[in-house]
């Protein structure tokens, strides 16, 4: 045998012994990280089955149909209506101890319903005009979540009617709405509203599919021109900050949107993330999405080393494949 010879043969045993190494390795580790999982706490048990309680529940309500009802009714696109709703509360009727009109917590005041309608100063009375609008007592539109979405959905219409449109949509089109949800959401500063009108457009182009939530996207919007107009909204809200803090130099370089936060709540709860919703009284724990999400986010990171083990035994076995294989005899 040539020294070639002997030097392949020596290569191909050690390519094997790697290979086979390796594979045991990844069968191995794949055995100790599943080993390593920690038990599961009371705590997430306790989870999973809120989170089994809140999936069904969404599944009970079936609230699309709800939706297409109401904004139907009143002559405004039912995603539109879907997506605000989503942003607002997660599709979560928020309900209140008698009495509570401010969180107990922070003094925020308390939204009424899957639609988030307010009765308080900071952010205006639109229970009470939404209310009237549909002739029913506001009592009513705080208990019934499909009465709720009728009181919004003739509300938004009502300001859609009375504001000037934005000149990038046409009358009719779901972007032609972007003003009149920013004066829906009662935020009084123009910068904050904007943000906010452009977050439920986001949510909207999304969609969103877990949980028992189903709101299917809508993939056909045009996002630019909103953005480009927020985008200018905020650099003159910017500079007026800045022409107080250089009237104000005693400020520093303070924000003061930061800096009043504890005394705004209206800047307050438009700095609230989208995801973040907090629970209510009567669903404490998983009022929202937001339990659920966490839960999936854990047991993502829980699995991405088993999922990176399984790649590595793929390449290991493809490689196999290659070295292991007879050699076909050449013929003579």
């Amino acid at each position: 045998m040539s020294v070639f010879s002997n030097f392949s043969v020596a290569v191909s045993k050690s390519v094997k012994v790697i290979v086979c190494a390796s594979v045991a390795a990844v069968l191995m580790a794949a055995t100790t990280v599943r080993a390593e999982d920690p038990p599961k706490t009371t705590e997430d048990l306790e989870r999973e089955a809120l989170i089994e309680q809140f999936t069904q529940k969404m599944k009970d309500q079936n609230y699309p149909p709800m939706f297409e009802k109401a904004a139907t009714e009143f002559g405004v696109p039912p995603k539109l209506l879907e997506g605000l709703a989503f942003a607002e509360t997660r599709w979560e009727h928020m309900k209140w101890p008698p009495g509570e009109t401010v969180s107990p917590e922070n003094g925020m005041p308390r939204p009424y319903g899957i639609m988030s309608l307010w009765d308080n100063e900071f952010f205006g009375h639109s229970l009470i005009e939404a209310a009237k609008l549909i002739g029913k007592d506001p009592q009513v539109l705080k208990d019934d979540p499909y009465q709720n979405m009728r009181g919004a959905a003739a509300l938004l219409k009502k300001i859609y009617d009375e504001t000037p449109k934005p000149a990038y949509a046409k009358d009719g089109d779901m972007e032609a709405y972007t003003y009149a949800i920013a004066k829906y959401c009662g935020i009084p500063e123009r910068d904050l509203n904007a943000q906010h009108a452009v977050d439920i457009y986001d949510w909207i182009t999304e969609g969103y599919s877990q949980y028992g939530i189903e709101m299917t996207q809508v993939t056909n919007l045009n996002l630019g021109p909103m953005k480009e107009e927020l985008a200018q909204i905020k650099a003159v809200a910017r500079a007026k900050q800045e022409e107080e803090i250089r009237l104000h130099p005693e400020r520093g370089d303070k924000d003061p949107l930061v800096e009043n936060l504890d005394h705004n709540p209206e800047i307050a709860r438009a700095n609230i993330s989208k995801p973040e919703i907090k629970g209510n009284a009567t669903q404490p724990a998983v009022a929202a999405t937001t339990a659920p999400v966490a839960a999936a986010t854990t047991g993502t990171n829980q699995n991405s080393w088993l999922i990176w083990l399984v790649v590595l035994g793929g390449v290991a076995l493809f490689l196999s494949f290659f070295v292991f294989r007879k050699k076909t005899p050449s013929p003579k």
